[in-house]
């Protein structure tokens, strides 16, 4: 189910949903477990589509109304990558987005209690969530925390050989504090290898990537960033890894859409790593990190 909630001792809250042939959406809980419920309760929702989105609201509305708290986690946040408007006639989606979970009128100040993220795309995510929600804690989990839980990963990092490969201007934040985080449990620092990537504005396709180095010999290059949806950015820099004599090419993202699936990737990238914030389907050489993270609040718990 793309939704899970559980009330404050851990037990699973269920309820049903469907779907009238008019289209509308419907959520049911039973009156009588609405009644045992007290306190807080967590929801973890997996929103990937529209039907999922107004799930989530409907349910937020029972249990606000209900007079429950609310933690809250969205592993991948929807609409994070369109952070800004790019050309005339284009929707702020993002902000958006953030709007639509203030939606429901809280029964009483702070019950919004916390939202938990996973490696949002951006600092705009962030900073939206701050101002158009009422959420009193926003937290969002670095990829450090996500990449230290897995050891096989955690091992290729701190290996002497290893370096990190940056895709992008806007990956820089996140790779300098993940090669901080492996620095920490590492023998010596790991060296960053930048990277440049030119994109269409307007279909958003790469046009071409640079990689910042000339002798890659031997080394083992983990290539970090948020998501993979096509796939073209990673294919692009592994295929110039490779021509720098790149031993080994590893994949990190934290959300794996893999829209034209794992096949791409046959004669470049040798390992991929991703988390369990998407569905993910068995491939040799697909890694699933089940990540779980601790979105209660530190000061309530």
């Amino acid at each position: 189910m793309s939704i899970q909630i559980k009330d404050s001792n851990n037990n699973i809250v269920a309820f049903e949903s469907k779907q009238f042939s008019g289209g509308e959406r419907h959520v049911q809980f039973s009156a009588d477990l609405l009644n045992t419920l007290n306190g807080h309760v967590f929801i973890q929702a997996h929103i990937q589509n529209s039907q999922d989105l107004m799930d989530y609201l409907l349910i937020e509305n029972v249990l606000i109304n209900q007079g429950l708290e609310i933690y809250l986690e969205i592993p991948y946040f929807p609409y994070a990558r369109q952070d800004r408007v790019c050309a005339v006639g284009q929707a702020f989606s993002l902000d958006i987005m953030t709007k639509m979970l203030n939606l429901n009128t809280e029964k009483f100040p702070q019950q919004r209690k916390k939202l938990t993220v996973w490696d949002s795309h951006s600092v705009v995510t962030e900073n939206l969530l701050h101002e158009n929600t009422n959420f009193v804690e926003i937290e969002n989990v670095a990829p450090s925390e996500i990449i230290l839980q897995s050891a096989e990963l955690k091992n290729i990092l701190i290996a002497d050989n290893t370096v990190l490969i940056c895709p992008d201007a806007g990956a820089k934040p996140r790779t300098q504090h993940t090669a901080e985080a492996i620095h920490s449990i590492a023998t010596q620092p790991i060296e960053i290898v930048y990277c440049e990537k030119k994109r269409d504005p307007i279909t958003g396709k790469v046009m071409n990537s640079h990689v910042n180095a000339t002798d890659l010999t031997a080394k083992t290059a983990v290539i970090c960033d948020d998501i993979c949806d096509g796939g073209a950015t990673f294919i692009g820099i592994a295929e110039e890894l490779k021509k720098l004599n790149c031993e080994h090419v590893v994949l990190y993202v934290t959300h794996g859409i893999f829209s034209k699936g794992l096949g791409i990737f046959d004669g470049k990238v040798d390992r991929i790593f991703t988390t369990n914030s998407l569905p993910q389907f068995e491939n040799e050489k697909l890694t699933v990190i089940d990540f779980k993270s601790n979105f209660k609040s530190n000061n309530e718990f």
